[in-house]
């Protein structure tokens, strides 16, 4: 046998597995780009409510599937950095971290093939008022009762009136009227004395 036969019959053997593991890269290499492009496609459709549970979910998702891209990776970093900054509420912390989170994605979407530019990214995005309203609101509910259950302070309570029906008014006023009167000593209370019970002869 010479060593075109031998190269044939490694050739027939091998060229079929070579084959089927060709196709299982492949296959893994489109689910995880197909992942990568659920978590792009969430983190825009919910880039105006950064607070909701599927952005972060997303968010947090980010070095699993895009694990060996250092240029996302790093980005993502630079992000999440920013989230522990001391004060998250001053205007030049929510610039920076619209800046950070706008760069990541233009990152990604790069990487996925989407043609978005930085600028399409941050403003191309519908936001209705009243969502933003139904946000606030509920945010400060959400302290509000925190702060409330942690002692912080009380509900304010003023009782404007009791129901009470006329017989009960008129009975309430009596026994007013009765406990003025002896205060003032202008009248007795009939107190009944009472000896211990006679034993059993």
């Amino acid at each position: 046998m010479g060593y075109s036969d031998i190269a044939i019959v490694i050739a027939t053997f091998f060229g079929p597995i070579a084959a089927v593991q060709a196709q299982k890269w492949l296959e893994a290499g489109r689910a995880k780009q197909e992942r990568q492009r659920s978590i792009f496609r969430t983190l825009m459709s919910t880039r105006a409510a950064r607070l909701s549970a599927q952005h972060v979910e997303a968010l947090n998702s980010i070095p699993i599937e895009f694990y060996g891209r250092k240029d996302i990776i790093n980005s993502w970093k630079s992000l999440l950095d920013h989230f522990t900054a001391p004060d998250t509420t001053t205007d030049a912390w929510v610039t920076q971290y619209s800046n950070l989170f706008v760069s990541l994605m233009h990152r990604m979407a790069q990487h996925l093939g989407y043609d978005f530019s930085e600028v399409e990214i941050k403003n191309d995005v519908y936001w209705p008022k009243a969502h933003g309203a139904i946000l606030s609101d509920q945010e400060q509910i959400r302290r509000g009762l925190a702060d409330m259950f942690a002692g912080k302070f009380a509900i304010p309570m003023d009782i404007k009136s009791i129901p009470a029906t006329a017989q009960a008014i008129q009975e309430q006023d009596a026994i007013r009227q009765a406990l003025l009167t002896w205060l003032k000593g202008e009248g007795a209370v009939t107190v009944e004395l009472k000896g211990p019970n006679k034993p059993a002869e």
